[in-house]
């Protein structure tokens, strides 16, 4: 009985793998992953000992929360002044302001997908559960097309990326629970990981972090051959002094 419904559920594994596949991100040595947290706070996504590729390292963000957005920010680079941090996180602000109905879209497409379509499969069968769950998905999936090119300047997209965009999710809705990360993703952010975090995280998690890029940083320094030893001893002080 077990081999039966491992195959019945077999379109909802693919499913999530190709959202999984979707969803990574490699990063550089000095690139950070915030992710959305509520009120309007970020949090980063670092592991001590990440998946790597080369020099890169595999992250994901919240995949069991499609609505929420990431966004890539380097860290090791000198400290904006304050107008410059406030005009960040405003553009950062305006951007996840108008999320909304991506927001609603993405989530409600992980939910057929990856909730609705196995109990169906579950309770009437693959080839029911395949039809029931791909006339609420389609719909779902032109009306992210929708908003994406209804929205598509507030979002800060070019009409290259919305062509992109729409043909990913249409080809292959998998790929739409991520549209929220793949729009916020694209945000270039030019004022230093570290900094974003402490201005938006909680104490907690700010300190944490410092402490964790602190000892990111020595171990860079103890590398003979790294050749911007002046510069990281400026950013590890800018990491210690008090906040």
């Amino acid at each position: 009985m077990l081999e039966p419904r491992v195959t019945d559920h077999a379109i909802w594994l693919v499913a999530l793998l190709l959202y999984l596949y979707d969803a990574a991100r490699l990063l550089g040595p000095r690139e950070l992953l915030l992710v959305e947290h509520a009120h309007g706070r970020l949090a980063a996504a670092l592991g001590d000992n990440p998946f790597t590729a080369g020099a890169r390292a595999l992250a994901f963000g919240p995949v069991h929360l499609p609505h929420r957005g990431v966004f890539v920010a380097t860290w090791g680079r000198p400290w904006s002044d304050a107008a410059a941090l406030t005009a960040t996180l405003e553009a950062v602000g305006r951007l996840r302001a108008s999320l909304g109905i991506v927001r609603v879209l993405s989530a409600l497409a992980g939910v057929l997908l990856f909730v609705v379509g196995p109990a169906l499969t579950l309770a009437l069968g693959p080839d029911a559960a395949v039809l029931y769950t791909a006339a609420a998905v389609y719909p779902t999936v032109v009306a992210a097309v929708a908003a994406l090119w209804w929205r598509r300047r507030r979002l800060r997209l070019t009409a290259g990326r919305s062509v992109l965009l729409s043909l990913e999710v249409l080809v292959c809705p998998a790929f739409l629970p991520n549209l929220v990360r793949k729009i916020t993703g694209q945000h270039a952010i030019e004022t230093d990981a570290a900094q974003m975090l402490a201005a938006t995280a909680t104490a907690e998690v700010t300190e944490e972090l410092l402490a964790r890029l602190a000892r990111r940083t020595e171990a860079m320094l103890d590398d003979e051959a790294v050749d911007r030893a002046a510069d990281l001893r400026s950013y590890l002080a800018t990491l210690r002094s008090p906040r």
